[in-house]
Formats: C-alpha cells, structure tokens, sequence
C-alpha cells in the first residue's frame, strides 16, 4: 500500500467542486473505495472508472474474504475477466492503481485492520456503496446486519475521511414496494431502523422470527425491507453532504459495456428467462399488461458513475434520491415472455429441454391447472427418458427450484410501479452539457426491447452457460417441437376422455 500514487487529491472537496467540465476531470487525482465490487454492478463499475477515468490516483475495493480463497485470488479473478482485455490494452497501467483491500460489511468496523483503515481515512474521497445481500429470502437479522447495519457502518468511515467529495449509496427501486407512486425521496417505516438493529442484535431466533413475519405483511421480503431502513439512516446521518442514492430497478444485462450482454451470476430475471428458454417453464403468474421494469446494467453503472459529480454541485439540505428506472420506456410481462420464446426458438439453447413456449395468466386457479399438472408430468416423462438414455435426470429438480423462483418473485411480477424521475432528468440534462457526455448513457427512451431480449440470451449463452451456438441445437429443437405438438394432442385426448367420462 506505500506504493499508492502520492498524487491523491489532497483537497478533493474544493477541486472535485471545480472540475464541471468532464466526468474524468472530475474523478482525475481523486481515491475512491468501492465496496461490493465482486457483485455484478460492482465489477461493472470498477471496470468502467478504470477505463474511463484513467488519472484516477487510486481506487481500493472492499473484498470479503473466503475460507478457500484470499482477497488476492478473488480480486484476481475479476480483472481475468475478458472484459479488462480493452482496459489492460489501452491503459496497460490504470490496474496497479487498484487496490483489493479486506473488509466486510457485515462486521464491525468494516472488518478493516486499523492501518488499512487510516489508509482508506487519509486517501479517500469518493465512496461508492453497492455491496450487498440480494437474497430475498436471507433471515431478517441477516438482511439487517448486511444491508442496514452495513450501510451505517460505511457512513461511519466517510463521515471521518480528511478530504471528502462524494457518497453514493447503491440501493433498489423496490425498497418502498408496498407503494405504488414512488417519489425519489426516503419513505419512513413503522419500525424506526435503530429499533429492528436492536431487535436482532438482543431478540432470540424465535422473536425474531415472529417480527419477520408481521414486516412480511407488508413488505415482499427482508431485501427490500432492509434496504428501505438503510435509506433511512443514509438519509438522517447525510444531511446537507454532498450523498445521493441511487435506486435501480431489475438489473439486466449489459447493453454494450463492457460488452454487449455481460452478466454475471443467475439473477430472478436471468433464471425466468433460462427456464423459460430451455423448455422449463411454459407459464408465468401475472398480467399480460404488468409493466417490467427493467434497465441495463450499464445504463445504470453509468447513472452511478454521474451521480457521484452532480451531487457534488446541486446538494440539497436532504439527501438526493435518483430513480434509475425504465419508466420512461416500460416494457411488459406479456411482450417480454412473447420476446424471450421467440429468441428461443431462432437461437435455441444447446441443452434446451422443451420446446419453448409461454403463457402469462393471471388467474390462479387456471395458472395452477396449467402449471401444476402438466410441469409435473413432462418432468416425469423427461426424467424417465434421461435415465434410459444413462443420464442424470434434472427435470424434477429443475422444476422444484422453478417453483421456488416463482415463489419469491411473483409479487413482482403481479403488481406494478410508477417512478418519479425528475432527479435523473435534471442528471441527463446536466451531463449533456460535459465535454465527454458521450461516454455515458442516461436515456433510455431510444431502447429496442426486442433486440435488447436478444442480446440477453447471447449474454445467458456465453456467460453463464459458456457454450457457443451449435447446429444440432436446431435439430434438437425440431424434435422438441414435434414431441410437443404429439404431447398436445394426447393431453387433449385425456381431457375429452375425463370429461365424457363424468358426463356419462
């Protein structure tokens, strides 16, 4: 760490205030600490600071470590990634300013040794927070550690930096999901934050439970609660400093950076769309006509990225909330799923199980005969044909982790949002007017959502799947079709049978 470039802004505040005319003048000389940075918008973020803003005098980045991995390997890990291939190319020399440093948001202090921490205290100007737990189904006191607690102990460290610029929060559209008009501006609960950290810090496992169920009937789950109540403590712990946060919606794919349909992980959406690709699931519970709100993963790296500047010269008394939604061009569940089979079927999946197809319907009762009975049966019939063939069956289990993801979204996929986005409008505006404006993305009203559904099963195909297109996918798909239409057929048949069966 002695080596850090001695050129870190020593007076960020009053420089960082003065640098309008180009988002890399503003970040150029400046140490910034990016917590998260081995999650999906993480990595995305410190690849674009680093290729963007190349006089950045040092960018150090929160990694938690593993019981098999140091933080040297996971860092590692992320800058092997083909997508630094362009950064180690053109500024070959922009990743010895990158610092992996070990810490953990859901421990005391950050986890951070006291001589990192004087290091980050005396380097430091601009924070960017993003790490956290996105399980919605993570324990309440666990959610509340990572995400609240967590977030209370990053304001801790940059209320004591020497020379601040900027505070970013990273948090989600969906954390005041039991509203249905969304301002960009904190929401109160019932439940002051400082009294549910108490609640899981002294209550037993049991009481704790029974808390988690009455916060449940509110609100779709611990991840979205949690971040409202660390919102809350942003927004009374931040007032009149130059702090924002940043409030996406579903994360998607990367639109073209750092290249077009990078992903990382299986998200909620991501696993719809690879069900629903590979044949595993031909029906969805929700309305046709739900708005989907979804944006591209760089579209939102790159509201981050801008946040950090305009919040620095327009600060309110309160902190400024920014919607980084879709709303301006929403698309839909039924459009969406229209768009996701028919990429299915023009460039199926190698391994695709079933002929794609699917229904979004809205009433239970019908979604239930037409998801339960014949899921269940098609599974069986693949299951048993995968065994005589001496293969592993997955159908059964694919269907079963199915279900639970349908479990745990479908409040989102059953109701809708509007967004209040003047924040990002003004953001737009302002950052039009920089010299290097055209390095970012801030609308998103020009978008093609079909093109963008097919750049999202590339990205699944190559990034998560990791295989390339081959042309037995389509011959496979062709006997896929014809099992399906024959299956079709036979469902009809037995039905007729059942009902003249009760009728005579």
């Amino acid at each position: 760490m002695d080596t850090i470039n001695k050129e870190t802004n020593k007076n960020g505040t009053n420089e960082g205030l003065n640098k309008t005319n180009s988002l890399e003048e503003f970040y150029a000389g400046s140490g910034i600490l990016v917590t998260g940075g081995t999650g999906f918008i993480g990595v995305a973020l410190l690849e674009k600071l680093i290729r963007v803003c190349p006089r950045v005098a040092a960018i150090f980045v929160l990694i938690r470590p593993k019981s098999n991995e140091t933080i040297e390997q996971r860092f590692k890990k992320i800058i092997d990634d083909p997508i630094y291939d362009g950064v180690k190319a053109k500024h070959p020399s922009a990743l010895s300013r990158v610092y992996p440093m070990k810490g953990d948001v859901s421990l005391p202090d950050l986890g951070l040794s006291r001589e990192d921490r004087n290091l980050l205290l005396e380097k430091v100007n601009i924070v960017f927070h993003v790490a956290a737990t996105v399980k919605f189904n993570e324990p309440l006191h666990v959610a509340v550690n990572v995400n609240t607690k967590g977030t209370l102990r990053v304001i801790d460290l940059w209320n004591e930096l020497k020379h601040p610029i900027s505070f970013v929060h990273v948090s989600t559209a969906f954390s005041n999901a039991n509203l249905y008009e969304i301002g960009e501006k904190v929401y109160t609960t019932s439940l002051k934050p400082s009294e549910v950290i108490d609640m899981c810090d002294k209550f037993d496992k049991t009481s704790i439970n029974e808390i988690e169920k009455k916060i449940l009937k509110t609100y779709p789950n611990t991840y979205t609660f949690s971040k409202n109540l660390a919102e809350q403590i942003v927004a009374s712990k931040c007032k009149d400093l130059p702090v924002a946060i940043v409030r996406p919606s579903v994360v998607g794919v990367s639109l073209k950076e750092p290249c077009p349909g990078w992903i990382q992980g299986t998200s909620a959406f991501t696993g719809v769309f690879l069900l629903v690709s590979r044949g595993c699931a031909t029906v969805v519970r929700g309305r046709r006509d739900t708005r989907l709100d979804l944006v591209p993963l760089d579209f939102v790296v790159d509201t981050i990225i801008c946040v950090a500047w305009h919040v620095t010269l327009h600060r309110d008394r309160e902190v400024k909330v920014y919607n980084c939604t879709s709303n301006a061009c929403p698309f839909k569940w039924g459009p969406v799923t229209d768009a996701m089979v028919k990429c299915s079927i023009e460039m199926p999946l190698n391994d695709t199980l079933w002929y794609p197809s699917c229904s979004v319907i809205a009433n239970e009762y019908i979604y239930n005969v037409r998801s339960v009975i014949p899921h269940i049966l098609r599974a069986f019939v693949i299951d048993v044909f995968l065994r005589l063939r001496g293969s592993k069956p997955i159908m059964m289990k694919l269907l079963r982790n199915g279900n639970k993801l349908f479990t745990f979204i479908g409040y989102f996929i059953l109701h809708e949002w509007t967004f209040e986005r003047d924040n990002c409008t003004d953001l737009a505006r302002k950052v039009k007017m920089l010299k290097d404006s055209d390095m970012v993305k801030l609308d998103l009203r020009d978008m093609n959502w079909e093109k963008y559904v097919a750049t999202y099963l590339m990205g699944i195909r190559k990034f998560i799947l990791k295989q390339d297109f081959k042309p037995t996918a389509r011959q496979r798909l062709t006997r896929l079709y014809w099992i399906h239409q024959i299956t079709k057929i036979f469902g009809i048949i037995i039905l007729l049978w059942i009902i003249l069966y009760l009728v005579y």
